[in-house]
């Protein structure tokens, strides 16, 4: 049977009237509900469309995700030691919110040349000038660190492990981009050559356009990829297990002409493969990594997966289709996986169950129906159970599937830039829920 969690990002929590911190309160509530484990989307600053996949940096938290109720023990020579180890993007991080903020939040490749172009000298005039802030800035990331490492000090005495997310592209209005321009595929006024997306899928008809930058692979494997060393470094420090989201870019991304208006005439580009992935792999090891592995997935996908011993994804809304071997439905799904009903970018269960009954039903959703005695209102329960049947090692429910909510309670639809990441709930309800689920 597969250990079971939840997927809750703490940006979906409403904080009235909160007395002490939810995140201790839902800790102590997952262990005596025998679950192990919370999954989180990523925890850093959103950015376009409030989304946690476009995040201003992949290193710098998000403080606003904590209780403020949250009190942390600190110290001058504890933060100037902080300060030592994170300098190689913390002060990046500072200095780039200082000029959102001078220059009203427009993206970094319209600043004034000597700001766009990292001026050493215009940067230190700045940085002298806004030393008050820039201080601030800095601290709020000592604070968010101490305050994440006390939340997986208490889940992890709890017996609870933190399952975090990180998106294989980064944002291009980010600290990252304008701070290590030579990592990206951009052209001398830096803007995007190519940019990130999908082809045509089960989303949308025309593929979806991310606004990700494309990497200069060149520039990582002359740098024996330091960047993105440092980037899983701070990421295996926070969590127990990672999903790295679009694993399979690792193998080729889909290549899209910046400008264009759809993803539909893109092409597949060569990833750097298993030169990444061994460096990966050097820091946080393969029983620790959940590739995500949804969509176009190749052989050579699949067989580095498999060679490497990495834990793929399976989400039971995408097994129910025209062939009983998709491996997808839950008769199918073996070790080594983490199963789903959905993720933060399907629907709920009720409103896939009620979209299935709309469209002319599968024979394969039908006996799934028939054999478990699924309706509408048991339909999220009797999926968790089914879940929870499967030879999975971990079985994650979203919170909206255990409070068996609608469609109307959706995370994410790809490809829609309105009315996402915008969820609230009561903390009682989501603490009740899990008590008596």
């Amino acid at each position: 049977m597969p250990k079971k969690g939840i997927l809750l990002h703490l940006s979906h929590v409403n904080r009235d009237n909160e007395t002490e911190p939810f995140e201790l309160k839902l800790i102590e509530t997952l262990n005596k509900s025998k679950y192990s484990i919370w999954q989180l989307l990523p925890i850093n600053p959103p950015g376009k469309y409030n989304s946690p996949y476009s995040a201003l940096s992949t290193f710098a938290g998000d403080l606003d995700l904590f209780s403020k109720k949250m009190e942390i023990k600190g110290s001058k020579d504890s933060l100037e030691k902080w300060v030592e180890n994170n300098d190689y993007w913390v002060i990046d991080w500072a200095l780039f919110n200082i000029l959102k903020s001078k220059f009203d939040n427009n993206e970094w490749f319209t600043w004034p040349d000597k700001y766009k172009f990292r001026s050493k000298r215009a940067l230190d005039i700045l940085r002298q000038k806004n030393k008050s802030k820039f201080d601030e800035l800095v601290h709020d990331q000592y604070t968010f660190d101490k305050k994440w490492q006390m939340i997986k000090k208490k889940a992890n005495s709890s017996g609870i492990k933190l399952f975090g997310d990180l998106p294989f592209y980064v944002a291009m209005d980010s600290a990252d981009v304008w701070a290590n321009p030579k990592l990206f595929d951009l052209d001398k006024n830096l803007n995007p050559i190519k940019i990130a997306g999908v082809p045509p899928d089960y989303f949308s008809i025309k593929g979806q356009i991310w606004e990700n930058p494309i990497y200069n692979w060149k520039e990582h494997r002359q740098s024996k990829f330091k960047w993105w060393k440092e980037r899983i470094k701070i990421n295996e420090k926070r969590f127990d297990l990672l999903r790295i989201d679009h694993f399979r870019a690792i193998v080729s991304g889909w290549c899209i002409n910046y400008g264009s208006a759809n993803a539909i005439n893109g092409y597949w580009k060569r990833g750097p493969g298993k030169t990444l992935l061994k460096e990966i792999l050097k820091i946080m090891p393969s029983e620790r990594i959940i590739a995500e592995d949804l969509g176009h997935i190749t052989k050579s996908v699949k067989k580095m997966i498999k060679q490497f011993d990495l834990k793929g994804m399976r989400v039971l809304q995408f097994g129910y289709g025209k062939d009983k071997k998709n491996e997808h439905h839950h008769e199918n799904i073996g070790q080594n996986t983490v199963c789903y009903i959905g993720t933060h970018d399907n629907n709920t269960a009720k409103g896939w169950f009620k979209e299935m009954e709309l469209k002319n039903p599968t024979t394969t959703f039908q006996s799934l129906v028939h054999e478990n005695k699924i309706s509408e209102s048991n339909c999220s329960k009797k999926m968790i159970e089914i879940g929870m049947n499967t030879n999975a090692d971990y079985f994650i429910a979203t919170i909206q599937d255990i409070m068996n909510l609608d469609e109307t309670y959706r995370t994410n639809v790809p490809g829609k830039n309105e009315g996402n990441w915008i969820l609230s709930f009561k903390q009682e309800e989501i603490l009740t829920t899990i008590k008596y689920e």
